[in-house]
């Protein structure tokens, strides 16, 4: 129809320079008028390059992670790469499939935060043998073999509880998540280690681990009501946090006047709540532009010897305690 070759419309297609400025618009006209656009897998096949990143998240839900994906559009987009997002429903199995689908789509690299079933890195290890570089996020496992961007979780909880114990409390409570997740080990061992440095005793009966989100109000109220005694309540995630606000207000106690609260959080869910709730500031975009920016540099070949990025989580004093 332009009565132009192959390569003269794959050049102007292209916006090369070579090809003049009506001829390029003359060609783009015609494309349009034809509904025709590029094939991005004969593309990817014959450049080498999908310019295509896998994004696999336990579960996406109100907090914390929308927030990651923020982060990694931000620098995927800069990038002129795109990525592609894949929820592994916290089930090691599929999170296993999805990265053979990954594989398959020829996706240049991974960002993955792990299910709370998985027990090791190992399945990754395909990746890796076959020249796609990992990173970790968030929901890491220590290991030898792949990056894992994150905060501290043991200083950041300890940091929280230690504060709490120099506003003059001292019969603390701490509520954690599932305790398969290494994140919900490393939080608790934090809180505990904060009670130790001020010599305050330790009961089995002041935590909780919650592991089943249907039915918590109802554990984390009997909870409650087996400590009575509690002046303040560690939380080590917006998830956790919300739903123990609720059972606070619904046992009629005034926060913080007689239950403090304080929490790891996105920074968002705090300012829901009256009195805003005082946290540790975990900034899932941050931890997103971070994994990308580092999985980028593992793109482009440059040697990184640090394994482990904690992503700064500062305390935020608000009115919880």
């Amino acid at each position: 129809m332009t009565g132009l070759s192959t390569s003269t419309i794959s050049r102007a297609l292209k916006g090369h320079p070579d090809i003049s400025l009506s001829t390029r618009q003359k060609v783009n006209e015609v494309a349009k008028a034809l509904g025709y656009k590029p094939n991005l897998g004969a593309r990817s096949l014959r450049t080498q390059s999908s310019k295509l990143i896998g994004v696999i998240l336990p579960k996406v839900d109100t907090f914390f992670f929308p927030e990651v994906l923020e982060g990694i559009s931000e620098v995927v987009s800069k990038q002129g790469y795109y990525f592609i997002f894949l929820q592994s429903e916290n089930s090691f199995h599929k999170e296993d499939e999805l990265l053979e689908l990954c594989m398959q789509m020829s996706v240049e690299g991974v960002l993955i935060s792990l299910s709370v079933e998985t027990e090791n890195v190992d399945h990754l290890l395909k990746l890796k043998n076959n020249d796609i570089p990992v990173v970790l996020m968030d929901r890491v496992l220590e290991n030898g073999m792949f990056p894992c961007v994150n905060i501290n979780d043991a200083e950041v909880s300890f940091t929280a509880v230690d504060f709490l114990i120099k506003k003059g409390h001292r019969k603390i409570l701490g509520v954690f998540d599932d305790p398969r997740l290494e994140m919900s080990n490393l939080r608790e061992a934090g809180y505990l280690a904060a009670l130790e440095k001020n010599n305050i005793p330790f009961y089995e009966s002041q935590v909780l681990r919650v592991t089943v989100p249907k039915g918590a109000d109802a554990i984390i109220s009997q909870f409650l009501d087996n400590n009575k005694e509690a002046t303040a309540i560690f939380t080590m995630s917006d998830n956790i946090m919300v739903q123990v606000y609720h059972v606070l207000i619904n046992h009629g106690l005034s926060i913080p006047k007689d239950m403090a609260l304080i929490s790891i959080s996105d920074g968002k869910a705090p300012n829901y709540f009256h009195p805003n709730i005082t946290h540790m500031w975990h900034s899932g975009s941050e931890v997103g532009r971070t994994a990308s920016t580092l999985l980028f540099k593992y793109i482009k070949g440059e040697a990184l010897n640090d394994k482990y990025h904690y992503i700064p989580a500062p305390l935020q004093y608000l009115g919880s305690v």
